[in-house]
């Protein structure tokens, strides 16, 4: 890693395999400003523009298209060429009516999937942790490094936390207004966000708790095969269904 021009940057040749770029075409790659999503867990704003939907030749007009503010993430205009897209960050380009989700995916690791407009206004997003704050209400810390306050009328009733650590909010962006809970349970449906089985979509058939660290395990029924993961790999997508649109096997 090296500084050029005055942003962080990686060798094209030590950027990771999820990173779709072309190797041979240019000594540097942008590296994510800090942000919450761990870096396998996003991609630089402008890989996005200039790699991925090749809106651009070069990191310069890669660069000047962002600063012209064309580019919206979660509903709101990002100008920041680093800026970290995360898992199931939206990314929406109104001057050309095209919105895009960012999934996990078994062949490349991140991938964009454009999704209809009537997705673009809301995301989904897993609870990380909760803490209780002053006045005895609720924080929700979310996957992305959102925080929802959740104001509690009667603190000493524990029925109106119905909020848990690895639930998934549907939630309207850029508001952040609660649409739907889905619980992360049994039966539910659900992603495989990394590990050698990531990308793939499943039922919840079994939760094992066990003590230790990176002991507790999901096993997911894919195809009418199991497959077994860690706890903090597995991301509720819907009940009965999906609530995001997903890529088409094998597309």
């Amino acid at each position: 890693m090296t500084s050029h021009g005055g942003k962080k940057t990686l060798k094209r040749l030590n950027t990771p395999k999820f990173l779709q770029i072309k190797r041979k075409h240019g000594k540097f790659f942008v590296k994510t400003s800090s942000g919450p999503h761990p870096s396998r867990d996003c991609l630089p704003l402008l890989h996005i523009v200039r790699d991925l939907l090749n809106f651009a030749d070069n990191h310069r007009e890669a660069k000047k298209l962002i600063g012209l503010g064309y580019f919206k993430v979660d509903g709101k205009i990002v100008r920041d060429k680093a800026y970290p897209v995360g898992l199931m960050d939206v990314l929406s380009i109104e001057k050309i009516n095209r919105n895009y989700r960012l999934l996990p995916d078994s062949h490349y690791g991140l991938i964009l999937h454009e999704i209809p407009e009537s997705e673009s206004t809301f995301k989904l997003c897993r609870i990380r942790q909760k803490t209780t704050v002053k006045g005895g209400h609720l924080q929700l810390n979310l996957h992305d490094g959102r925080n929802i306050l959740i104001r509690i009328a009667d603190p000493k009733n524990p029925k109106e936390d119905i909020y848990k650590r690895m639930d998934v909010l549907k939630i309207s962006v850029p508001e952040q207004e609660i649409l739907k809970t889905l619980k992360f349970k049994e039966n539910n449906l659900a992603i495989i966000m990394s590990g050698k089985n990531i990308g793939q979509v499943g039922t919840i058939k079994s939760i094992k708790k066990l003590f230790g660290p990176n002991a507790n395990t999901v096993s997911i029924e894919h195809d009418g095969e199991h497959t077994e993961t860690l706890y903090d790999y597995t991301f509720v997508l819907g009940e009965d269904q999906s609530e995001i649109s997903l890529p088409k096997v094998g597309a």
